[in-house]
């Protein structure tokens, strides 16, 4: 008896038995924790999930892919992550089903999957369902007035000198990835919706000056526009060469006919001194220089002059030149339009205050340098080429209903929006 009270009445030991009481309980909140954490852990990686999918469905939707190809891209990078098709449903919704995006412009994932009970299956054995959710949508496409399509150049889109632009609803956009892919210098001064480059966007000078109405800040990193132009082809160019003639009194005007097949051909230059009127119609000027000096005036409605064999222009600051684009049939919309082979060329244009050249100036493989005062009728003007500088003063506007002029469309951003 003495020997039970005695044991009783030690307290040596008293930590070890309460621990051992409480170490199941300790041990199940333990596993409580764990397996919290764990589903909590399982819950981020499905939402990274349904994020890229989403992202990468809505960029496919961007790029002009079908819905059923959107979902399919989507569903391939959710397989890339967390989703299990052996746990749950992955649904893609194009509109998404709810939320403050329903449009053809965005799509909606949802993920659903069935986790393993571990420590609480002593609890339950109902599988525990998590569910997650994602939307992204990508921004309208907008227009470019101004394109550089190199893919590597510096300031291939260069602003420089004391140019005044104004760009009314068209953008600037370079394809190129260099740091200065868009470029300002000098005391350019220059408002726009917004800049846009595949690259980067940089100001030098210390007088540029720019101002953005559309965007907060110039976008860079963009994927590439597309040439607007690119399933244009050249014109039959005629065997023979003709000339024009320069006889009359001074100040009489020359006029000067595509003839009846629509297109004429000048060999070795084209070098234009006096007054002009060009008829409807395609004029090739197959090598050399097309030069407008002095005093010259040249004036034409529905003429595209299509530059081949290292043509290059060359119009004086003097030079009066009022050209309008055809506003229907293959040529449509251009105004110049050199050979794709013609890598290179450097192509400059300088006129008066009262020039007009209303519809796209495209040189795909040449370089445009835009230095004198145009503006297209309406400001309905464009300028693409291998790079475009611009060192003169312009106004230029997308409305231009009619006039044939295919704008460039800048590719949009894709973003998460839920």
């Amino acid at each position: 008896m003495f020997g039970l009270n005695k044991f009783l009445a030690d307290v040596r030991g008293n930590t070890t038995i309460i621990f051992a009481f409480c170490l199941p309980a300790l041990l199940g909140f333990t596993g409580f924790g764990v397996e919290t954490g764990y589903w909590q852990f399982k819950q981020r990686q499905m939402q990274t999930a349904v994020d890229m999918a989403a992202y990468t469905g809505a960029v496919s939707l961007r790029n002009n892919e079908t819905t059923s190809q959107a979902r399919y891209e989507a569903h391939a990078e959710a397989l890339q992550h967390a989703y299990e098709p052996t746990r749950g449903a992955l649904t893609m919704n194009v509109p998404p089903s709810s939320g403050q995006s329903i449009n053809d412009r965005s799509m909606e994932v949802v993920m659903t999957q069935s986790m393993d009970r571990l420590f609480s299956a002593i609890f339950s054995d109902a599988p525990v369902v998590v569910e997650v959710r994602a939307v992204a949508t990508y921004e309208q496409m907008t227009d470019a007035c101004v394109l550089a399509l190199s893919h590597t150049g510096s300031a291939a889109v260069n602003f420089f000198g004391s140019s005044n632009i104004s760009l009314i609803e068209c953008e600037v956009m370079s394809n190129s990835i260099a740091p200065d892919s868009l470029h300002l210098g000098g005391s350019t001064d220059i408002e726009a919706p917004c800049f846009n480059s595949v690259g980067g966007f940089e100001v030098s000078g210390g007088s540029a000056n720019y101002t953005l109405t559309g965007c907060p800040s110039p976008r860079t990193n963009l994927p590439r526009a597309l040439d607007p132009y690119a399933d244009v082809s050249p014109p039959s160019i005629p065997a023979s060469c003709s000339t024009i003639a320069g006889g009359g009194p001074p100040g009489s005007v020359v006029t000067v006919s595509a003839g009846a097949s629509g297109v004429k051909r000048f060999c070795n230059g084209l070098n234009l001194t006096r007054d002009y009127v060009f008829e409807s119609g395609v004029y090739v000027v197959d090598g050399g220089q097309f030069r407008a000096n002095g005093l010259a005036s040249l004036v034409g409605d529905g003429v595209t002059f299509y530059l081949t064999g290292g043509a290059n222009v060359a119009f004086n600051g003097n030079a009066s030149i009022n050209l309008t684009a055809p506003t229907s049939g293959e040529y449509a919309g251009l105004v110049f339009f050199a050979d794709r082979d013609d890598a290179g060329v450097s192509h400059v244009f300088n006129g008066t205050a009262d020039s007009s050249l209303t519809g796209s100036i495209y040189m795909a493989a040449g370089d445009v340098s835009f230095l004198g005062d145009f503006s297209g009728n309406n400001g309905c003007m464009q300028l693409v080429g291998n790079t475009v500088e611009v060192g003169g003063n312009a106004n230029i506007s997308t409305d231009c209903s009619g006039t044939g002029i295919r704008w460039a469309e800048v590719p949009s951003d894709v973003r998460l929006v839920e």
